[in-house]
């Protein structure tokens, strides 16, 4: 199977890859998103020291990268809850989940989000990324945007997808947190979205696959930037460490005392295998709360309104129902 992979990596056309090392975009962030120094910018790109990896080397380094960060400020008309971050997917944006933030910050939590490299406004690129790198980077921007750790110290974190395999594996490792997986890449899929064989394109990441829920006549569209990168083959040594590290997950048992809610996709969720993700839970993680989305698809939080809106229910219930912290 690795070997078709790198088949199918050979025939793509070498400006792909190129397209992962463009410029970052001047434009940061769309009110309501925060976090810039000076006044009037929104969100923030910072030069953060990066643990890079290179393929060609089977090495680490550390290299200063543009990352895209920012928060969206808690309502400040009921008491503050905490901080949550958000772990993004792969050819995700930070900007793209504003429904389910928006119900977060009403109820008085901050919620903090970050680019991957190569992705949104970071730049970089994502073929230099690894799993545990998300953890890295998100501490980062947890110490650069989070309010009042001293009384709120642990962090609520949700995960999509490949953030998803981040969260669940910061978890392994026994940090006190609590978290909400969104079709978690526990289980990953080694043909992912769409194939298109005559127009020698694999694995692409098309809004198709991603959600079935149908834009326009008035609906809104949280979508407000595109797909990047658009497919999984161009970041394709990331990808490789993705499948290796789940795989290494699936084994990892997650302590009681990190508390958690699971959402999963259906079977046409192309992406992630979501009824051996249930196995994988029941095994490792039985107390967590698993509800299942039969016809969903991959990215449940802006699915079909009926999904979309008891997703934003029981999260914002899951975060009540826990101490304080």
């Amino acid at each position: 199977m690795t070997s078709l992979l790198l088949l199918l990596v050979s025939l793509l056309p070498a400006a792909q890859n190129a397209a992962a090392q463009a410029p970052v975009s001047d434009r940061l962030c769309p009110a309501p998103w925060r976090g810039a120094v000076n006044a009037g910018e929104d969100c923030r790109l910072e030069p953060m020291d990066v643990r890079m990896w290179a393929p060609s080397r089977g090495t680490s380094y550390i290299m200063q990268v543009p990352i895209r960060s920012g928060y969206i400020p808690e309502n400040p008309e009921v008491p503050f809850r905490g901080n949550v971050i958000y772990y993004q997917g792969l050819g995700d944006s930070m900007l793209n989940h504003l429904p389910l933030f928006t119900k977060l910050t009403e109820a008085g939590y901050r919620v903090i989000s970050f680019d991957y490299m190569g992705q949104g406004g970071s730049g970089g690129s994502m073929d230099n990324s690894r799993i545990y790198q998300i953890n890295e980077l998100g501490d980062n921007v947890w110490r650069l945007h989070a309010r009042d750790t001293s009384h709120f110290p642990k962090m609520f974190v949700i995960g999509w997808s490949t953030g998803g395999l981040a969260a669940y594996a910061r978890a392994s490792q026994k940090q006190p947190v609590a978290m909400v997986l969104l079709a978690p890449g526990l289980v990953p899929n080694w043909f992912v979205g769409e194939q298109h064989p005559a127009e020698l394109k694999f694995n692409m990441i098309t809004m198709a696959t991603l959600n079935s829920q149908l834009y326009g006549g008035g609906i809104f569209n949280p979508h407000v930037d595109p797909i990047k990168p658009t497919s999984a083959l161009d970041a394709f040594s990331f990808a490789q460490d993705l499948l290796m590290t789940a795989k290494q997950e699936q084994s990892q048992n997650v302590p009681s005392f990190v508390k958690g809610l699971v959402f999963l996709s259906g079977p046409n969720d192309s992406y992630v295998n979501a009824a051996e993700t249930r196995e994988v839970l029941k095994r490792n993680a039985p107390h967590f709360k698993v509800i299942e989305f039969p016809t969903a698809l991959h990215e449940i939080d802006n699915e079909a309104p009926a999904i979309a809106y008891k997703v934003q229910e029981e999260v914002l219930t899951f975060f009540e129902s826990l101490p304080q912290f």
